[in-house]
């Protein structure tokens, strides 16, 4: 009994909060281009505040550097605050449009308006960044918001709830901490827009939950991210972007390299470069530099080991001994040779330092089975050719493309960042996360002097007629 009437108090003060904002909305539906940048602002000044306390609670959950906490979490952010200031006038005034000859007298224009209240859900391996860069969008856009960040990286979540309290009044954004009964009961409420980062599996629970209030959901999720090697490459002057790309956050990244497809003749080359470029990124004693981190929790490091081992099982050779600590929860980046499409590797997403090597004679066959694979988030291009790289963009869809390098396409906010079907859906940073944390409204405004909408009202008198045949003719010679 004590479990049901918690379970109904913490229902109950989750609708509370969602009633409390949708409230605040309604008094204020479309705020205004200083009411915005000032909550822009305050936020950019906590997060520096802010900026040790973050840094020691994701080394507490994820034993990452302060350096690579300072770079991927923090300034990320940052620049995304700073685009979002220098840009939102713009993305707020309303865009005229064209009007067609057959509207005449009428002027017509997109006004984009805040969708409303609006839920934020973020995972564990980012935390600070795939938090706070969904609400710059959701705030630059002009809604409530309620954001869930994860309960498995628990200490930044501590973090989070603080600097938000500290940056938005509780009219304004509101942190709701707890595990999947706090996802679930917010799931179920009327939000406007439900922007989730994680896995496909949780994401179909969401898209369900959605559908019941006809919620509009963006989705970012991972998937197998292939990285695609030709020939004309030269190794030694790449891999050690393959290998940051790899080995930043322990693999632990939706945009991870997740396979390689590489010409069999380099195998041996490409194995050599790796080693020379992972003791010159982390020293010759990986396992205990602190610039490497380590795996959020058991559960995810006994799920990588026990990977490893059922590959091996399979015919996969590892290309040194693997190297692993269980207390620190570190597994030194692993290069599983002479993999197969049918090793367990191959089945989903890593998520960890563990890297299949697929080799191939020729590149045609392998695209062709890509092309019935899941989308991917990211696909990666290492090639020279002009004529080859085409041929992979035209052959296996992604959410995004980098070539001859790893992570480019995220580091530039310009640019949209989503997936495609399977690793998402919708878009991220920049205007693109205003635009998806906005509705545009088409309005449009008839002029006093010309109605040209009339001639088509009834009666349908024979003059019309001629018109409407040589309108026929002349369209259909253009």
């Amino acid at each position: 009994m004590e479990l049901t009437e918690t379970a109904t108090n913490l229902e109950y003060k989750l609708q509370q909060n969602f009633r409390k904002l949708q409230s605040e909305f309604f008094k204020n539906p479309n705020s205004d281009l200083q009411y915005r940048l000032n909550g822009l602002k305050r936020l950019e000044t906590q997060l520096l505040k802010y900026k040790q306390h973050i840094t020691e609670a994701i080394k507490q959950d994820l034993n990452k550097c302060e350096f690579e906490s300072d770079t991927s979490e923090i300034l990320t952010c940052l620049l995304e605050l700073r685009i979002a200031k220098r840009e939102l006038a713009k993305w707020m005034r309303p865009k005229m449009v064209a009007t067609p000859t057959e509207l005449l007298g009428s002027s017509h224009y997109i006004r984009q308006e805040p969708k409303g209240v609006v839920l934020i859900i973020s995972p564990w391996n980012y935390p600070v960044n795939l938090s706070i860069i969904p609400l710059i969008a959701a705030w630059s856009a002009g809604n409530k918001i309620i954001l869930k960040p994860s309960e498995i990286s628990k200490n930044i979540a501590d973090v989070i709830e603080q600097l938000i309290a500290d940056t938005f009044s509780s009219n304004e954004v509101i942190v709701c901490k707890g595990d999947v009964q706090v996802a679930e009961i917010l799931l179920k409420l009327p939000f406007n827009h439900i922007f989730f980062t994680g896995s496909q599996a949780t994401a179909k629970k969401v898209m369900k939950a959605a559908a019941e209030n006809l919620s509009t959901v963006t989705l970012e999720l991972g998937g197998k991210n292939p990285l695609i090697i030709d020939e004309s490459i030269n190794l030694k002057k790449v891999v050690k972007d393959i290998v940051y790309g790899k080995c930043i956050n322990a693999g632990q990244t939706c945009v991870a390299p997740d396979y390689i497809l590489i010409p069999k003749t380099l195998k041996n080359e490409f194995v050599l470069q790796w080693n020379v470029a992972i003791e010159n990124l982390y020293g010759s004693n990986l396992m205990n530099n602190s610039d490497y981190g380590g795996i959020i929790n058991p559960i995810h490091y006994d799920r990588l080991i026990n990977l490893i081992q059922s590959c091996l099982d399979q015919g996969a050779v590892l290309s040194e001994p693997i190297q692993c600590d269980p207390i620190q929860r570190k597994i030194k980046p692993v290069l599983l040779m002479n993999s197969k499409w049918e090793h367990p590797c191959m089945a989903d997403e890593i998520f960890g330092p563990v890297l299949p090597i697929i080799g191939y004679e020729f590149i045609e066959p392998e695209l062709n089975r890509m092309q019935s694979m899941d989308r991917p988030l990211v696909l990666y291009i290492f090639s020279e050719q002009k004529v080859f790289i085409e041929k992979v963009l035209n052959t296996v869809r992604s959410g995004g493309v980098t070539i001859n390098n790893c992570l480019l396409n995220y580091c530039n906010f310009n640019l949209p960042f989503g997936g495609d079907q399977q690793s998402g859906q919708g878009s991220n940073h920049g205007i693109f996360g205003f635009e998806a944390f906005s509705h545009k409204r088409g309005i449009s405004k008839q002029g006093k002097l010309i109605n040209s909408l009339r001639f088509f009202y009834p009666p349908f008198d024979s003059w019309k007629v001629k018109i409407l045949n040589i309108a026929f003719k002349y369209l259909g010679k253009v």
